[in-house]
C-alpha cells in the first residue's frame, strides 16, 4: 500500500476509533505509525508519524470539547514519545515474557500513567 493510502486510512481509522486500544488497530497501521528509522527519531516534525499523532491528538481534544491545543511544544513532544513507546510495547507483546496490558492508543490524558504502569510491571518481572 502506498504512503498516501496509508495516511488516508490512518486518519479515517483514528476519526472512527478514538477509543481503540493498540491491539484493535490493524497491524499495517501500527507499523506505519511507529518510527523505525533511527535517523528520523530526533526529528518528529519531518515525519508522517508526527502528522498522524497530531491529527489523533486534535481529534481527542475535540472529542472532549477542547478546541485549542493549549500545550507547550515540549509537552506535545513528550506525549508523542509516550505514544511511540506504547506502539513499540504493543508490537513486542507476545514476543517476550513480558505481559502487556492493552492501552487505549488515543487517550492522551492517560498515556503517561499507562506507560508508568507498564514500566513498573517490567521492573518487577
Amino acid at each position: 500500500m502506498n504512503e498516501e493510502k496509508l495516511f488516508d486510512e490512518s486518519l479515517s481509522f483514528i476519526k472512527s476509533n478514538l477509543d481503540a486500544a493498540f491491539d484493535a488497530v490493524p497491524g499495517h497501521l501500527r507499523d506505519y505509525w511507529r518510527i523505525t528509522d533511527k535517523s528520523k527519531q530526533g526529528d518528529p516534525y519531518a515525519m508522517m508519524q508526527w502528522s498522524i499523532f497530531m491529527y489523533a491528538l486534535v481529534c481527542f481534544k475535540e472529542s472532549k470539547n477542547i478546541w485549542e491545543l493549549d500545550m507547550r511544544e515540549d509537552e506535545v513532544f513528550d506525549l508523542f514519545c509516550d505514544w511511540q513507546l506504547i506502539l513499540f510495547f504493543g508490537e513486542t507483546d507476545g514476543e517476550s515474557d513480558l505481559a502487556i496490558t492493552s492501552v487505549k492508543l488515543f487517550d492522551f490524558d492517560e498515556l503517561d500513567s499507562e506507560l508508568r504502569k507498564m514500566m513498573k510491571r517490567f521492573e518487577s518481572e
